[in-house]
């Protein structure tokens, strides 16, 4: 044989060898990436499976997208509850005494729970260090879980900023709350950095401003016959273009208790935060 020629009994030449490994190297390849596709394929339908089993025992604990949301929906009309405070706990209870919500310390602010899961939280209420703004949040975003999203992100329900202003010779607790803007349909947006907007720029409330007694020297405003007991705690917030609505009313009736009044456009766990972030002052 010829130097550099490798033909010989059972073996072909070197360029009628070349299509064949070719094609046995597509084969092995295209198996290879089907074989991958399939294992993707397989991950995300047991992905999906764990998660409707994930929201099935949501549902059945009764943790389910309509319960937080429940809390979170403007009011359609105006609501009377109270808050009950027990130790560091608050307790938001209706006007049978049922409990609604519990609000516990934590860190920088307060961890809030439904009565039926009081292992883990649904709301987040945080402040900054010097507690002049405040921000709740849900732990969960129902319009994620609904949609069925893999990344579920969490919801932002408001803000709140504290601030003091001088009313004639005394010292007024102001606040501003600042929700989400409303939809057509009455409904807030959802504000979620996954499936929503990414900031609120809605509706705006403000403390209704108290007028100061030269002759009491002290602050005063009208609770309309629902506040009972002087406290620094006492606020009321109105509609910033209607002034003349008091859209909440938060007032002391006795050592630990006080009413919560609030309407449209604040949900249930939006006007409990209001209050709570008014218990520090003094």
């Amino acid at each position: 044989q010829a130097s550099g020629d490798l033909s010989g009994p059972g073996r072909g030449a070197m360029g009628r060898m070349e299509p064949d490994t070719a094609a046995q190297d597509h084969a092995w390849w295209k198996l290879g990436t089907q074989a991958k596709v399939k294992e993707k394929a397989d991950a995300s339908r047991r992905s999906d499976l764990v998660r409707g089993f994930e929201l099935a025992e949501m549902l059945e604990l009764g943790m389910g997208p309509g319960l937080s949301s429940s809390f979170v929906e403007p009011a359609e009309e105006e609501q009377k509850l109270t808050v009950l405070c027990e130790g560091k706990h608050y307790h938001l209870t209706d006007q049978n005494g049922k409990i609604l919500l519990t609000a516990k310390p934590f860190e920088s602010g307060f961890d809030i729970f439904v009565p039926s899961d009081e292992a883990c939280p649904t709301f987040l209420l945080r402040s900054s260090q010097r507690q002049e703004s405040w921000l709740l949040t849900s732990v969960r975003c129902e319009q994620c879980e609904a949609r069925g999203a893999r990344q579920c992100g969490t919801r932002e329900l408001c803000r709140m900023s504290h601030y003091t202003e001088m009313v004639g010779d005394g010292n007024a607790f102001c606040m501003d709350v600042e929700l989400p803007e409303l939809r057509k349909d009455g409904q807030s947006h959802a504000v979620c950095s996954v499936c929503g907007k990414d900031d609120v720029g809605g509706c705006v409330l403000s403390t209704r401003r108290p007028k100061w007694n030269s002759r009491q020297k002290t602050l005063t405003l009208d609770f309309r016959g629902r506040c009972s007991m002087a406290s620094a705690k006492n606020f009321q917030l109105e509609a910033e273009n209607d002034p003349s609505q008091v859209v909440l009313l938060f007032g002391k009736v006795g050592a630990n208790k006080f009413v919560l009044d609030y309407g449209h456009p604040l949900g249930t766990v939006q006007a409990f935060a209001a209050a709570l972030t008014a218990t520090h002052w003094k």
